[in-house]
């Protein structure tokens, strides 16, 4: 019957997804990103007093990291409108049931009607049961509205939080990712935070002149240095 066909339309209308997918949202982080990386080494002369390369190695990773939590975070934004879609569908089913039954009791009833042969007899079929193929009729008419009405509502209110979910997550990577590409311009400017770059120079060996000293010097006691710690506890380089 059309009162089923029009229900399910309704609520197959409802149950597209109003937000971008996961993938949209981290295709749309990467690309802000790479866009703001660009432009930052389009700086003529940056990082020649800076970090150089080790701010890459720092910042890189950091900011690859933030268009990952993208995907994901957005991807729990989703899992959560699906699950409360599910929700308000399951609320339904009993009463979709119902429906279901009274639609095949008009059909039979029809079915009865339209296989009378003798004219009289259609006539009759029809009559005797106007009164209560109208009366489910309308009931199926007034119960699926009523349900297709109040889901659908709940289907919209659920993709605008979806929506305003997803949109919070891009906005706050997009926030994460900026505040790590300013880190990174910084870095490469002035070098890092706390002044000390990575060590990536061999140690330095021992020269002539301090082996020779070393060798003419007085023996040294096996006593510890350290007055923290007795005689058999030294530290490596004490009991070399």
């Amino acid at each position: 019957m059309k009162f089923s066909i029009v229900l399910i339309s309704i609520v197959g209308l409802s149950l597209v997804a109003a937000s971008k997918s996961p993938e949209e949202v981290q295709a749309e982080v990467i690309a802000y990103t790479q866009a703001k990386v660009s432009s930052l080494l389009s700086v003529p002369g940056i990082g020649r007093a800076g970090g150089g390369m080790a701010c890459y190695d720092k910042y890189i990773p950091l900011i690859t990291a933030a268009t990952e939590n993208s995907k994901s975070d957005s991807s729990a934004c989703v899992d959560r409108a699906n699950s409360r879609r599910e929700d308000e569908l399951n609320k339904v089913k009993g009463q979709r049931e119902s429906l279901d039954q009274q639609v095949q009791t008009v059909q039979e009833t029809l079915a009865t009607c339209t296989k009378q042969e003798d004219v009289l007899g259609f006539l009759t079929c029809f009559r005797d049961n106007s009164q209560v193929l109208q009366s489910t009729v309308t009931q199926v008419s007034a119960t699926s509205t009523s349900l297709a009405n109040g889901l659908s509502s709940a289907y919209v209110d659920i993709n605008n939080s979806e929506d305003s979910c997803v949109q919070h997550v891009l906005e706050k990577v997009k926030a994460d990712t900026d505040a790590l590409t300013v880190a990174l311009q910084n870095c490469m400017k002035n070098g890092f935070d706390d002044g000390q770059q990575p060590d990536t120079t061999s140690p330095a060996t021992p020269s002539s002149t301090e082996s020779s000293s070393s060798s003419t010097s007085e023996p040294q006691t096996t006593e510890s240095n350290n007055p923290d710690l007795p005689n058999d506890e030294l530290l490596p380089e004490e009991q070399l």
